[in-house]
């Protein structure tokens, strides 16, 4: 098993180059390694790529067992209202003991138990309102699925990002430790010359001062690593090593161009937060129906078969078998104003579920359409950023040669050098920008799930 605390190798040199207090550094050190010691008794091997992270996250993350526990409890819910319609039986039994004690002593005392045990039957036959309540039921049995396949998208788009925000601050990283050694080498060389007199003391403390910001950010991003990986490792529960770097350019081509259309009807379909906005509204019209049924009689058939026995002398005769079979009703004539309050309530909570749904249609839709705009910019941000970053390195290389000759200051040099790396933390961050928009365009549209991870991991994953 690799170490868990291997991405926090470089803490000497943060606590070297930046403000932070080392205490700090040396306390998100520890935290990273008791994530190790907890997360890797859960796991008997580190996970290196996207899709094995986010099996992991399904096997051990906490929140997901819970909400399925939920999921499962509420379902049951649609039983219950089902029971209600179907025949209840039960037992029946009571035991009576009675002392009479006259006023006239010449009647002597008298006493009687009594003992009864039976069957009774209740069956609905005209109930409206609970036939309302278990249509009501299963339109909230509809709502608990949506509901966990929503929660089962939250948690896929949490392991997505914050997989992304490893590999991020990891290419940042890679980044600036090239400028650094780049910027160490050219300072080194400054050092030798200023030792020889070839130049003056303000080229040096040029190439220093450079140094040390590169150094602060370096020391800055480290820390943002431990702060990715932990997050990751409290989503997935696993200890999270080294994952492999990104690989530029991506490819920007998951999304076809022109093809908005298509995913603004795949929105209207399978958008989770606007399907369950459509059936909150049908939630809140059968909520209306259960609330009417409260004005219709209640018609039940009841039938029960009962035991008798006394010990009484004079009501032995009423010992025996007594069988018993009616139709009750119930037809409320008046309560007090609630029935109708409650239809007037419901009526309210329909309007409001009807305002909630234009809302949230509107929205998914602007959602969508501003994702898909987003990744159309962030390719061409990309197209342009690879451009910036070629065109840069040539100009880089010739102003160190220019330097080199004589005919470029060490300003110059330290500009150009600058600029070139400044562009490729840019290509870096545009790419991805491209993928969180996608995931974004893929929550809109209801289809962040399996495939996506798997369309992503190959695109992460390096060629074996």
């Amino acid at each position: 098993m690799k170490n868990p605390t291997k991405s926090s190798q470089h803490l000497t040199t943060v606590i070297l180059a930046t403000g932070i207090p080392p205490h700090f550094l040396k306390t998100t050190s520890r935290l990273l390694l008791v994530f190790g010691l907890i997360f890797g008794q859960n796991s008997h091997a580190f996970a290196q790529d996207l899709w094995q992270l986010y099996q992991a996250s399904k096997q051990h993350n906490d929140i997901l067992a819970s909400q399925q526990y939920d999921h499962f409890a509420n379902k049951i819910n649609e039983d219950l209202a089902k029971g209600d319609l179907l025949p209840q039986i039960g037992l029946q039994g009571s035991i009576k003991h009675n002392q009479f004690y006259p006023k006239n002593n010449n009647i002597p005392n008298s006493n009687a138990t009594t003992s009864q045990f039976g069957l009774g039957l209740h069956q609905a036959l005209f109930r409206a309102d609970k036939w309302a309540t278990l249509e009501k039921a299963k339109i909230a049995s509809g709502i608990n699925d949506l509901q966990l396949l929503k929660q089962q998208q939250e948690l896929t788009e949490q392991v997505i990002r914050a997989y992304l925000g490893v590999l991020q601050t990891q290419a940042l990283t890679e980044s600036l430790n090239a400028e650094y050694d780049a910027i160490k080498a050219q300072n080194d060389m400054m050092q030798a010359r200023l030792q020889q007199g070839i130049v003056a003391r303000v080229d040096t403390e040029e190439t220093e001062a450079r140094l040390q910001n590169v150094r602060a950010l370096l020391a800055n991003n480290d820390v943002a690593i431990l702060n990715a990986k932990q997050q990751l490792a409290l989503l997935t529960g696993v200890a999270i090593d080294d994952i492999d770097p990104l690989i530029l350019p991506i490819n920007t081509d998951l999304v076809a161009e022109k093809s908005l259309d298509n995913y603004l009807i795949a929105t209207q379909q399978q958008n989770f937060d606007l399907l369950l906005a459509q059936q909150q509204v049908a939630l809140a019209k059968k909520n209306q129906d259960l609330l009417k049924s409260h004005l219709y009689p209640k018609v039940d058939l009841v039938a029960n078969i009962a035991w008798q026995d006394t010990n009484h002398q004079s009501l032995r005769n009423n010992n025996g078998i007594n069988y018993g079979i009616g139709i009750e009703m119930e037809l409320p004539f008046y309560t007090g104003g609630r029935t109708t309050k409650g239809l007037q309530q419901g009526a309210y909570q329909t309007e409001s579920a009807i305002s909630k749904l234009k809302f949230v249609y509107q929205n998914t839709l602007t959602q969508t359409s501003k994702a898909y705009l987003n990744l159309m910019g962030h390719k061409t941000t990309i197209i342009a950023q690879q451009i910036a970053v070629d065109s840069n390195a040539k100009v880089n290389k010739a102003t160190q040669t220019g330097y080199d000759v004589g005919v470029r200051s060490m300003v110059d040099t330290l500009l150009a050098q600058r600029q070139y790396y400044a562009t490729r933390r840019q290509l870096i961050n545009a790419s991805f920008d491209y993928l969180n928009a996608y995931v974004d365009l893929q929550k809109a549209t209801g289809n962040l799930n399996d495939n996506t991870v798997k369309t992503l991991n190959n695109l992460l994953t390096k060629p074996k």
